[in-house]
């Protein structure tokens, strides 16, 4: 990702070609030729309707309109060559037509001076001109102009609930340049570019999302969130790779500031246009945020008490229930999958954990996304803050699978924006009925809090796969756990350790491979003859037969417990063995 350094106040013209096809020209009007060129100062504008090649005298880095309706015979089309010489050799600034032509797009390109512009069928070249004159007379007015017609197009959008989205592929084709629309924690919550981009010399939406971010050039993120609006001030930038600028603005409610709008454009091209669409759009964006989140707020509140009051575990008054799931549009007698999502700190620079009030704040963001991506998916699942992990109830899919890697893709984008913290996602079996349902959340908290404390998080992680974990996890008397880890492991732990062998690795390839000695030798690199070797100094240091399936058993169950990550065993092993002297 590229950070950014602060715009130079560098001096622009007055009126470019850029300018008339953002501010004067139909929107429709497309560059059918000379993309490079649109920088090109435009001094008058000058009509040719009914005798195009009889120009006549032209002023300098005019803008030349041409009528070709009606010109488009053989014998006149001839003389189009001869008409663009003319023009180019006047030092017009670009040339408009009425309609389309692949001789005078051909023609300019050889002279590499000149853009060619199109302009839809039903446009009046009389308006047209009317448009130009005004804005070279008066530039700062056909701005506010531009501003305020973009502007009154959102908020006609926004007031028919159109998606964020929608609104900001309004702005990305009315502006011309990149839009991003980020929240108040500036994770991404939508990116939009024109549909010609590339000749524009825009990036690709993928490039887009690499080019710039509110959290790199503002500072913010899930655990350092945007302060109130008033210390946040619209900003430009040049980003560091030289080629583009951006115009950015706070999305605000009352005094907080609710999200980041941001344009995005080449150095060369992005202008004053740019920064007053950005300041004054913005206010169109708090709309549909300020509905989304009252929603949410709703909704939330509402399924908050209901599965509050269905895990309380006050079960006795089943149909009292049953009636409050059918006002929420569920019906818990179907089928339906339960989940939980808790985060697990990721230690910072040299270990430091976040302090409790960024992990409070990571947490909110964390919500707010994470209601955002689950709604997306499933919009009728019932969510549950519950302090430490969001609840998930959702209807059940008929295909289970495709539930668990939509959980684990929502898991995952989680993880990648909240960076402060490791997401864990535990799954309980599908459940029918308010026990069962309940009994299948508590299985998935159980699953999501083993895989982000013993199994290493940041995963998705199924209730039925724990195996021995769910046993051993439950288990409280930690020294009960230390006692049979030592018993078992201890002493090829310590030998490890003091020799720095391979021995607990070997014994846990051997049992990966259910014994066999071919697989095992093989599945680990070595020797049959090392790994036989290996297996008997083990056998020799514990004391114990590996062909014993009671043996096996003890075994495998003590290296469950060392991945279950909570002791620290070869500390203390290492006096033992000095002692034992062996």
């Amino acid at each position: 990702m590229h950070t950014a350094r602060a715009r130079s106040d560098a001096p622009r013209p007055a009126v470019t070609v850029a300018d008339a096809l953002r501010l004067a020209l139909p929107p429709a009007t497309r560059v059918a030729e000379g993309h490079d060129h649109l920088r090109r100062a435009v001094s008058w504008i000058r009509l040719f309707v009914t005798r195009p090649y009889q120009l006549g005298a032209l002023e300098p880095d005019a803008l030349v309109v041409l009528s070709l309706r009606g010109l488009n015979s053989g014998t006149q089309t001839q003389r189009f060559p001869r008409l663009v010489e003319t023009l180019a050799s006047a030092r017009v600034s670009a040339i408009v037509l009425t309609e389309e032509s692949s001789s005078i797009c051909e023609a300019a390109r050889a002279y590499d001076t000149l853009s060619v512009l199109v302009l839809p069928r039903d446009a009046s070249l009389q308006e047209i001109e009317r448009a130009v004159i005004a804005l070279i007379l008066d530039r700062s007015s056909q701005v506010e102009r531009r501003v305020t017609e973009v502007y009154e197009q959102l908020i006609h959008l926004a007031l028919r609930d159109s998606p964020l989205a929608v609104l900001a592929s309004a702005l990305a084709d009315a502006s011309e340049r990149v839009i991003y629309l980020e929240d108040e924690y500036g994770a991404l919550q939508a990116l939009e570019v024109p549909p010609d981009f590339g000749p524009r010399g825009l990036p690709s939406p993928e490039e887009a999302a690499l080019l710039y971010s509110a959290r790199d050039v503002l500072g913010i993120s899930p655990a350092t969130p945007a302060g109130p609006a008033r210390s946040i001030p619209p900003l430009q930038r040049i980003l560091a790779d030289g080629e583009h600028a951006v115009c950015s603005a706070p999305i605000t409610l009352g005094d907080a500031v609710v999200g980041f709008l941001t344009i995005l454009g080449s150095i060369e091209d992005i202008q004053d246009l740019d920064e007053y669409l950005v300041v004054r759009c913005a206010s169109a964006f708090a709309i549909p945020i300020a509905r989304q989140r009252a929603i949410i707020e709703t909704q939330t509140r509402l399924q908050g008490s209901f599965l509050e009051g269905l895990f309380s575990g006050n079960l006795h008054n089943e149909d009292d229930l049953l009636e409050r799931a059918r006002y929420l549009g569920h019906d818990l007698r179907d089928r339906y999958g339960t989940a939980c999502l808790v985060l697990d700190d990721r230690a910072g620079p040299r270990g430091v954990r976040t302090s409790e009030s960024q992990r409070a704040a990571t947490w909110a963001s964390f919500l707010d996304s994470a209601r955002r991506e689950i709604s997306q998916v499933w919009p009728r699942a019932l969510l549950k803050d519950r302090g430490a992990t969001l609840a998930i109830v959702v209807p059940s899919e008929s295909d289970e699978a495709a539930t668990r890697a939509s959980l684990e893709r929502i898991r995952a984008g989680l993880s990648d924006a909240v960076s402060e913290a490791a997401v864990t996602c535990g799954i309980g079996p599908v459940a029918t009925g308010p026990a069962e349902i309940v009994r299948s959340y508590l299985q998935a908290e159980q699953a999501a809090r083993i895989g982000a404390q013993f199994l290493g998080g940041d995963q998705t992680v199924a209730f039925g796969e724990l195996g021995a974990y769910r046993l051993l996890a439950s288990v409280e008397n930690q020294q009960a756990l230390d006692g049979f880890y030592e018993e078992y492991l201890g002493a090829i732990e310590g030998y490890d350790a003091r020799y720095n062998g391979e021995l607990v690795e070997t014994l846990e390839g051997f049992f990966s491979a259910n014994g066999n000695h071919a697989r095992a030798a093989d599945g680990l690199h070595l020797h049959r003859n090392t790994l036989l070797y290996r297996l008997a100094r083990i056998e020799a240091l514990t004391g114990r037969d590996l062909g014993d399936p009671e043996t096996r058993l003890c075994l495998q169950l003590a290296l469950k417990i060392r991945h279950l990550g909570t002791r620290k065993s070869v500390p203390k092993l290492a006096p033992i063995i000095e002692r034992n002297g062996s």
